[in-house]
């Protein structure tokens, strides 16, 4: 007589197969942040802005290139940086033209209580993205850089950080929910 549990065929579930997508995207993504900082650097794109102004400025004006100080330690334009944000913008694009999503996040693109035209609220989404980056600069990392590498890294001040820029962005959605008022 054979053993019982060779006698019923147990059925194992692949690892992550109960999961969510998005869980099993975070698990991957985890996996991928922290193979970057063990291979290269904590991530963030906010100093491609000031690499891409200084190579310009290069070009155009060699000698305050040169001297300036910030341009000259930002470094080369030519880092991983660069291309994780050129493949942020490739990406969301072509997400927006070709993903399953695109009818929904039109209409949710179309929610901004406070203008009423197309140009204004794109006017208003680079405006509110240029603030960001002067507010990256000005702090010395971006939030990608401190959130998504703080946290990789456990950091105390990226938790917080995190929980302050989700506990706003909540607030702010709310109040343009209502209009401003």
């Amino acid at each position: 007589m054979a053993h019982p549990a060779a006698q019923s065929p147990t059925m194992t579930a692949a690892p992550g197969a109960g999961l969510p997508p998005w869980a099993r995207y975070g698990i991957i993504f985890g996996f991928v942040s922290a193979a970057s900082i063990a291979l290269w650097a904590p991530i963030g794109v906010s100093g491609t802005y000031p690499r891409m102004i200084g190579a310009i400025l290069g070009e155009l004006t060699p000698d305050y290139a040169a001297a300036n100080p910030y341009l000259v330690r930002m470094g080369s334009v030519l880092k991983p940086e660069t291309f994780l944000l050129i493949g942020l913008l490739i990406g969301g694009f072509i997400a927006s033209r070709f993903g399953r999503a695109r009818l929904v996040a039109r209409r949710l693109e179309m929610v901004h209580p406070g203008e009423k035209t197309d140009f204004a609220r794109y006017r208003d989404a680079f405006l509110g993205g240029f603030l960001i980056i002067v507010g990256a600069r000005i702090a010395g990392g971006c939030t990608s850089g401190h959130i998504i590498s703080g946290m990789t890294q456990l950091s105390v001040s990226a938790f917080i950080f995190a929980a302050g820029v989700f506990a706003s962005g909540i607030a702010t959605a709310k109040l343009l929910q209502k209009g401003g008022k």
